[in-house]
């Protein structure tokens, strides 16, 4: 079912954007984010002119955000579409006059508060009103109609309502003429022009800040421009066209230095691939015939050719892309009680004011007083704060996540990743590095010995002669013992064969075995003979190869995965986090258990398959435990749907990546998942914070202004400084510093 992205406009407080997303849930089979942040609604289940007519009859109005527009953003500064597509000209003068009418204004304030009115002339202080409400307030005002044809009120009501009130009332003195009594002190000029310039440089500030959060994820979510050469089927010709053009099965070339736009396949010529910007992994990567690419990368050396294994939009980049967009739509969960709060709000504002200014009548107050009370009332309980408190930090958090290469599915996944007590790895490609390694050797005249740190050392011959024989053959095993080689002298070797389920036979021609034949292999396929006992009864938790020179067994070398690199470090984070650490595996017993030892002794469960895997995530869960489970393979995908929390890698299958709650495109991975749990919660901590702040801000503030206590112009300095609190401890977020984790 295809999604539709629209850009909202009108929408601004968390009121809106619940009251959007209520309507088009509504519907029959539609779903529907609406993001406050980013002016954007993403809709399942409905046609264009449909979504686009459901959100008018909301009161807003909506335009089609294509993908050249979802997949861009600006720098720093707001959105492209942000002010309801209002020429930049006049929002710049709109933020400048709001400056100079503020700066004017507190001159006028300063004399009040020393008791003398009429610093700034009367004609003077209309005239700057005039322009405010006229020029700058238009946008509130249009935002606070298209809410009253929806049957509904928003931040805009109170922010309307309160400046008119006290703009029309100060002309009404003007016209009728000033009185001794009731001089400059009758006008609140002042408080008309301070509320909007407030709300308005207040505004301007959440938007920067919003640009800052989205930025983090331009380039990921951007389109690459440039064209790609594409070799067309009929006439073989290359011809140049932009990635969004190129379908399955194309052939395209890359040229050293260039950007990688599309998933494919190396049908021809070898290179370096720099996969920095998708897996972490700073060095570069050598690329042959038949092994994968991935959009978002650059081909470093070689020019190639390659056949395209999917459309861009179902590219890995494509996907993150998309998870980052859906993820800052969405919203999280305990943001659903300050919706809830603000969708009631305004009302029971208006209400407020309407009795706070009969009440300031009733006990014989003047008239003067009772209207300043009110608008007070109106303009300090614009729920801002409480609207931003939850999504901005959220996006702030999600931007953060994937400036360090965390992809978070939606912001349920952050939360729930804030909550974790309990993560299960599978074991290889996971915790391992899922590549075989050699990792010790013996003969008949020496003790076994472990491969690393001899290096340096003589090797000895016959295994000299077991890596030559080796050279070409294409199997894991053959992989593991000439990248120990790598950089030695080997004899050469003739008539090299390759027998399935046995090993490898060839000719020795050089060297002190030479004119001798060798077998590496099994050790019932090779030779008769029987090893020694002290090299039977060593590392029986690993694969054994045997080599055999001219029919007689001449040495063993032991074969295994090994921990990633990362690997302790980052069990030793969850550990000092508290939260438990557990291995699952479908491997032998013997092998899970030596991992588990060589990484502390953690716990591990062995030899389980798919549904004994579920079955065991189901159990901790029911325990009362959050779990997430960490895994990179297809076999792992169906575990992380009975996890709270499924985490995937980026170099693993496409489908996991595709399904996961949380995806890792870092080169430590490992690592990383205790760094983004623990970024996790320290988002969850800033949205509480916000929250608490608004919460008691509100409750404070409102009885202050309806007692009076509050002039209208502290109300909208005091409303406009709380969001800017809330958004400023939000972006504190994007300077968030991983957390230092060792073992």
């Amino acid at each position: 079912m295809s999604i539709i992205d629209l850009h909202i406009e009108g929408m601004t407080c968390s009121a809106c954007s619940s009251r959007i997303e209520r309507v088009l849930s509504r519907l029959p089979g539609v779903t529907a984010e609406v993001s406050l942040l980013e002016h954007r609604a993403r809709i399942t289940g409905l046609s264009l002119d449909d979504a686009i007519a459901a959100v008018r009859r909301a009161g807003y109005d909506a335009r089609p955000l294509g993908p050249s527009l979802a997949r861009q953003r600006p720098a720093t500064g707001p959105h492209p579409l942000d002010q309801d597509h209002a020429p930049r000209g006049i929002e710049a003068f709109r933020l400048i006059f709001s400056q100079v009418a503020l700066a004017i204004m507190l001159i006028e304030m300063a004399g009040m508060l020393s008791g003398h009115h009429g610093w700034v002339p009367a004609p003077v202080q209309f005239a700057l009103a005039l322009v405010m409400q006229t020029v700058v307030a238009w946008p509130f005002y249009q935002s606070a109609l298209r809410a009253a044809r929806g049957g509904s009120a928003n931040m805009e009501t109170l922010i309307s309502i309160g400046s008119l009130a006290a703009f029309f009332g100060s002309v009404s003195v003007m016209l009728g003429g000033l009185t001794q009594e009731q001089g400059h002190g009758a006008l609140y000029f002042e408080t008309s022009v301070i509320v909007i310039a407030m709300v308005r440089i207040g505004k301007t500030l959440e938007q920067r800040a919003r640009g800052q959060a989205l930025s983090a994820i331009e380039k990921l979510t951007r389109l690459d421009p440039a064209e790609i050469a594409v070799r067309e089927p009929e006439t073989g010709q290359w011809v140049q066209l932009p990635p969004e053009a190129i379908r399955q099965g194309r052939q395209i070339r890359l040229l050293p230095n260039q950007a990688i736009s599309l998933d494919a396949v190396i049908t021809e010529g070898d290179t370096e691939i720099d996969e920095s910007s998708m897996t972490g992994e700073s060095m570069p990567v050598v690329k042959h015939v038949g092994d994968a690419i991935y959009a978002g990368c650059t081909n470093l050396s070689g020019t190639i050719t390659a056949t395209v294994s999917c459309d861009f939009s179902q590219s890995r980049r494509a996907q993150l892309g998309e998870k980052m967009l859906s993820a800052l739509a969405s919203r999280a969960p305990i943001g659903a009680l300050a919706d809830r709060i603000a969708a009631v709000f305004v009302p029971m504002v208006l209400i407020l004011a309407g009795l706070t200014f009969l009440g300031h009548l009733f006990f014989d107050q003047p008239t003067s007083a009772a209207i300043s009370s009110a608008i007070a009332v109106l303009v300090v309980a614009c729920p801002c704060a409480l609207g931003l408190a939850t999504p901005a930090a959220i996006a702030a958090g999600l931007a953060r996540a994937a400036q360090m290469g965390w992809f978070f599915q939606n912001a349920r996944a952050l939360q729930q990743a804030s909550r974790i007590h309990r993560v299960v790895f599978d074991k290889t490609g996971t915790l391992t590095s899922g590549r075989p390694f050699l990792i010790g050797f013996a003969d008949s005249e020496s003790e076994a010995r472990l491969a690393e740190g001899s290096q340096e050392k003589p090797w000895p011959d016959w295994l000299a002669a077991a890596c030559a024989a080796e050279q070409g053959v294409e199997h894991p095993l053959a992989g593991s013992l000439l990248s120990y080689a790598a950089g030695r002298p080997m004899p050469s070797c003739s008539d090299v064969h390759y027998v399935a389920g046995g090993g490898v036979r060839a000719r020795i021609e050089s060297g002190p075995f030479a004119g001798k034949s060798i077998r590496v292999g099994s050790s019932s396929w090779i030779s008769p003979s029987t090893p020694p006992q002290s090299v039977l009864g060593r590392y029986t938790d690993v694969s054994a190869v045997d080599v055999a020179i001219d029919g007689q067994w001449s040495g063993r070398v032991w074969i295994s995965d090994r921990p990633r690199h990362d690997a302790a470090d980052g069990l030793a984070g969850l550990k000092k986090m508290g939260i438990q650490v557990s291995i699952m595996s479908g491997d032998r017993e013997a092998a899970v258990q030596r991992i588990a030892e060589s990484l502390g002794g953690i716990e591990f469960l062995a030899q389980l398959g798919p549904e004994e895997k579920a079955a065991r995530l189901d159990a901790w869960r029911q325990s009362g435990d959050g779990v997430a489970m960490v895994g990179d393979g297809l076999n792992d995908a169906s575990a992380m749907a009975h996890a709270d929390l499924g985490i995937a890698m980026a170099s693993g299958a496409t489908l996991t990546v595709k399904s996961a709650d949380l995806t890792l495109s870092t080169a430590a991975p490992i690592r990383d998942c205790a760094a983004s749990l623990a970024l996790a919660k320290d988002v969850l901590r800033r949205v509480k914070e916000n929250l608490a702040f608004a919460f008691v801000f509100n409750i404070a503030a409102i009885p202050m202004a309806a007692l009076g206590m509050l002039s209208p112009v502290i109300a909208g300095s005091a409303m406009a400084l709380s969001s800017a609190a809330v958004i400023g401890n939000a972006v504190r977020l994007l300077r968030w510093k991983r957390p230092a984790f060792s073992s």
